[in-house]
């Protein structure tokens, strides 16, 4: 158990870290679309951190799934996609990060954009993950035909 919560502390912490640098990366490229105009008044800067860690919670503490073995690998991941893409959206639409809801074709198109970003994200860790578990099993392989 101890092992499970020192896991889903570094899942989180490497989760919030993903997501607050994304949003400083976004924030820049705002600010140069912007011409320096980019303002975060009444607290968004604070409630957008916020919504940050709050993502990088919901993709990170979900990742307990994996250490359920009853579970099929896609089962897996389509609960721990499943509860951070629930959290993303509702926190991208609290926050108005999903353009204006009164045009559809602009909201599709960041929705599907902002959901193809956390897809990527996490087929780069589970290319990651798939290369480190073969070469651990490759390591083994070689000690066990010693």
């Amino acid at each position: 158990m101890k092992n499970n919560i020192k896991q889903i502390i570094i899942d989180s912490l490497i989760s919030i870290g993903i997501a607050c640098t994304l949003f400083c990366l976004i924030g820049m490229v705002f600010d140069q679309i912007g011409h320096g105009t980019f303002s975060l008044d009444g607290y968004r800067f604070t409630k957008m951190v916020l919504g940050c860690i709050g993502i990088g919670l919901g993709f990170g503490v979900p990742t307990i799934v994996y250490q359920d073995q009853r579970l099929s690998r896609a089962t897996q991941m389509t609960i721990h996609l499943g509860i951070g893409l629930v959290a993303y959206t509702a926190i991208a639409m609290s926050l108005g990060w999903m353009g204006d809801p009164g045009h559809p074709l602009s909201f599709f198109a960041i929705f599907a954009g902002q959901i193809a970003l956390a897809l990527g994200i996490f087929l780069i860790f589970r290319h990651y993950n798939l290369k480190e578990a073969k070469k651990i099993n490759d390591q083994l392989h070689k000690r066990d035909s010693r």
